[in-house]
């Protein structure tokens, strides 16, 4: 029924037959919306103007839409309609047709439908759903996904997964950018020294992103011993910006060895090397970092640690080496030899 031209007489005949009729959303009210079908004034409540929840309910006021008229009392002077049933009926319709559309592989333009913590759910057409976990947003670290998409926005996703048994579909949005690992074996080698930012700290040491997706670790055996477990992670707050060495390099498991350069030591390296000043003969000051029963590891810097025999300690055969020489303790030695090869 067209709008302006609907009867008591034709909105009854539309009620009893569940035919659509049409009306203007004139106004929100109370617990919904006034809606003026012909000479008629109908509500519409907030839960049946629309499939997806609005934030927003003057967006629908003004607008023409067509409705089911649900509820028909006192001869048309009370009426309730909903344009939801329509709208999930017209989803239906094209839900399987969607559904074909959707494989692996397939990019797709859907419309944010609702935010999580976890991530969003993105309306691909008719209603079918599927899933853009915050891990999939972006190849940096995403920890909250309303600052990377909101309720309404229209996005291109790739479909990752389809589970057929369940119904869910998982999509992401980082693929449709290139992979920055893909491009690690050619920028970085063991021996450069990287600007970096402390994302986050583990037990067993920090990460420390070196450029938008790329992510390295400078392992807690990194720092200096200060003879209690944790006390490390005092040098690298969460958000510091520092000077990283690279250690090592797995392209394949997206992994970087690092170890943070002091702010003395960074000035002073070349563009593509981090100095030791280690070198036979050097006369040098490091940390004790462990005590085996053949000798002591002392740290030399970050990602060096030097081995001193038992013999070469200058104690009494049977002395307390712990005692002598505790975790975190200075202690000077001379270097005798160094193995490149075996970072020895």
């Amino acid at each position: 029924l067209a709008l302006g031209a609907a009867t008591a007489q034709q909105l009854e005949d539309a009620f009893q037959a569940g035919l659509p009729v049409e009306g203007k959303v004139e106004r929100a009210v109370k617990g919904g919306y006034e809606v003026r079908i012909g000479r008629q004034r109908a509500f519409c409540p907030f839960s049946q103007i629309d499939t997806r929840r609005s934030t927003d309910p003057a967006e629908y006021e003004g607008r023409v839409f067509k409705f089911r008229i649900i509820e028909f009392k006192d001869g048309g002077k009370n009426l309730v309609v909903s344009r939801r049933a329509l709208v999930e009926e017209e989803e239906r319709a094209g839900a399987a047709e969607i559904r074909r559309a959707i494989v692996p592989g397939a990019v797709l333009t859907g419309r944010v439908s609702s935010v999580r913590e976890f991530g969003a759910f993105i309306n691909l057409g008719a209603g079918v759903e599927g899933l853009l976990h915050v891990s999939e947003m972006g190849w940096s670290r995403v920890s909250d996904a309303s600052q990377v998409v909101t309720p309404g926005d229209e996005i291109t996703v790739k479909v990752l997964r389809v589970d057929d048994a369940t119904q869910k579909i998982s999509l992401g949005l980082k693929q449709l950018t290139g992979d920055p690992w893909s491009q690690v074996q050619a920028t970085y080698e063991a021996g450069q020294v990287r600007a970096g930012r402390v994302t986050r700290l583990a037990e067993f040491g920090a990460f420390v992103e070196l450029e938008p997706g790329v992510e390295g670790l400078a392992h807690a055996s990194t720092f200096a011993p200060t003879g209690r477990g944790d006390g490390w992670s005092r040098s690298v707050p969460e958000g510091m910006a520092g000077s990283f060495e690279v250690l090592a390099i797995d392209p394949e498991k997206k992994r970087i060895g690092l170890a943070l350069v002091q702010e003395g030591a960074a000035r002073g390296a070349g563009a593509g090397a981090a100095p030791s000043g280690i070198v036979p003969g050097a006369r040098i000051t490091g940390k004790v970092e462990r005590h085996e029963t053949f000798g002591v590891f002392v740290f030399l810097a970050p990602g060096r640690t030097g081995f001193m025999p038992m013999s070469e300690t200058g104690l009494a055969w049977g002395a307390d080496v712990a005692k002598a020489l505790p975790i975190g303790s200075d202690a000077e030695a001379i270097v005798l030899q160094i193995d490149p090869s075996r970072r020895r």
